[in-house]
């Protein structure tokens, strides 16, 4: 009995599910100030330390040793429907995302530039008892990238890069699991559903909901290849590729509120909820994922001597997020957990305006694709296709340079009105409306 109440609490998803983690797209292109002002919309530019994140064969167009530290803030809000008229609003909560870069002139030829940023993270946090408690009501994701890069000058219109880059992961969710539900469940796909009476069920609904808590970690490397090409005086293209990222994240799983075997149960039931309390055991849990490539491509005009417009277009291959495969060390073993992202594209449109020799003012606009499928149910992220608009301005004293941005991010509505997920704990029918994020945040660069 215990074999297959086990495979039947398996189906019914008592496992962690990284997707569950994670939005529509959790890619951070807010990488430095004076880029998020313009949207991202740099590759093509890419003369300022922060070209380390955005094209580091950009780096050739600084003379000596250029340093810049920032920091980018994320607060936003998310508004859910449900069945029967209710409503849930993410608590609102501001991320710290920071970065800091290096660029050094080495040779006439060859300049090295470092980078710390943050490629992915973000997450939502809801209260403990809301209604889709089961899919998710806690997730964070921490990814901090050290970057390091060679960047060569063949001659004064093309420029070249080779990076290799240190990866942190860290994932934490939190969701609750239905005792009743999976106990059903197991019976059911043990064949034993008749066994299933009147009694069991109110004892099962006496139960209370069980807290789990994923927390996985893991260092990865990558690698990028970068160039920039002057055409002319004006005009100006760049690429960037960054290369996809394999992990077998390591951790734990942890178990809270498990239900009590009470005496005035009957023995089925005993037995039931002491199966699953042998399932839901605190372990060692692995997680196998694949993070995307990235193809970023940029085409930047200088339109008179004060203005420069550019315009860029990101592939992200999330295709190769198509499976999650866990190892659990405890009675659920290993599982498999399919996704349904696709490959999208992010359209980014930017512009900067010369004042004078001091102020530079910036906009830009940008529209992203969702990778999620709406049959798969994820409450973790706005999991929306997203409008970003920005502005901001740069300001330069003797060999100081303050950048700061403003950033609003707006998503369109999501439907949810299936869940073809094997391991979904329910069929939800939802839809994401009035979700949006204020970006604020700011570059401090000194030129040596």
């Amino acid at each position: 009995m215990k074999k297959k109440l086990l495979t039947g609490v398996t189906l019914s998803c008592l496992m962690f599910t990284i997707v569950q983690a994670w939005g529509a797209g959790f890619a951070l292109y807010e990488n430095s100030s004076r880029g998020t002002a313009i949207c991202g919309a740099f590759v093509a530019q890419a003369d300022d330390p922060s070209a380390v994140f955005y094209n580091p064969s950009g780096i050739t167009q600084l003379e000596g040793r250029h340093i810049t530290n920032g920091i980018n803030t994320y607060t936003g809000f998310v508004e859910i429907h449900y069945p029967g008229g209710g409503s849930e609003s993410v608590k609102e909560k501001t991320w710290f995302v920071p970065n800091f870069y290096l660029s050094q002139q080495v040779t006439d030829k060859m300049w090295i530039g470092l980078g710390a940023f943050a490629p992915f993270g973000l997450g939502n946090q809801y209260r403990e008892n809301w209604y889709g408690r089961y899919n998710m009501y806690h997730a964070e994701i921490a990814c901090m990238e050290l970057n390091s890069n060679v960047a060569i000058k063949v001659n004064d219109s093309l420029s070249v890069a080779f990076g290799i880059s240190r990866q942190s992961f860290e994932i934490l969710s939190k969701r609750k699991i239905d005792p009743k539900s999976q106990i059903i469940a197991g019976l059911s796909a043990m064949g034993l559903a008749d066994q299933i009476n009147a009694n069991m069920i109110s004892n099962l609904n006496e139960l209370g909901d069980i807290d789990q808590e994923v927390l996985l970690e893991k260092p990865a490397y990558r690698y990028n290849v970068s160039f920039r090409y002057q055409i002319n005086e004006k005009l100006s293209v760049g690429g960037n590729y960054r290369s996809k990222v394999s992990y077998t994240l390591t951790g734990d799983v942890e178990y809270n509120d498990l239900p009590s075997i009470k005496a005035t149960y009957e023995a089925f039931t005993q037995q039931g909820i002491a199966m699953l309390n042998g399932t839901l055991t605190n372990a060692k849990v692995a997680a196998d994922i694949s993070l995307p490539d990235l193809y970023i491509f940029g085409i930047a005009y200088k339109v008179t001597d004060k203005l420069t417009v550019e315009a860029d277009i990101v592939r992200t291959q999330w295709s190769v997020y198509d499976k999650l495969t866990y190892h659990f060390e405890n009675g659920l073993g290993d599982t498999e957990d399919k996704t349904g992202w696709k490959n999208v594209n992010c359209y980014r449109f930017g512009a900067e305006y010369q004042v004078n020799d001091q102020w530079v003012a910036r906009l830009g606009y940008l529209f992203d694709e969702s990778p999620l499928d709406d049959n798969y149910v994820d409450f973790s992220l706005p999991g929306n296709d997203r409008h970003l608009f920005t502005s901001g301005f740069g300001f330069k004293y003797n060999k100081f340079t303050i950048d700061a941005h403003y950033g609003l991010v707006i998503c369109l509505d999501r439907d949810n009105k299936a869940n073809l997920n094997p391991n979904a704990f329910i069929d939800y029918e939802w839809q994401h409306t009035g979700s949006y994020t204020h970006q604020l945040g700011f570059n401090v660069s000194y030129d040596f």
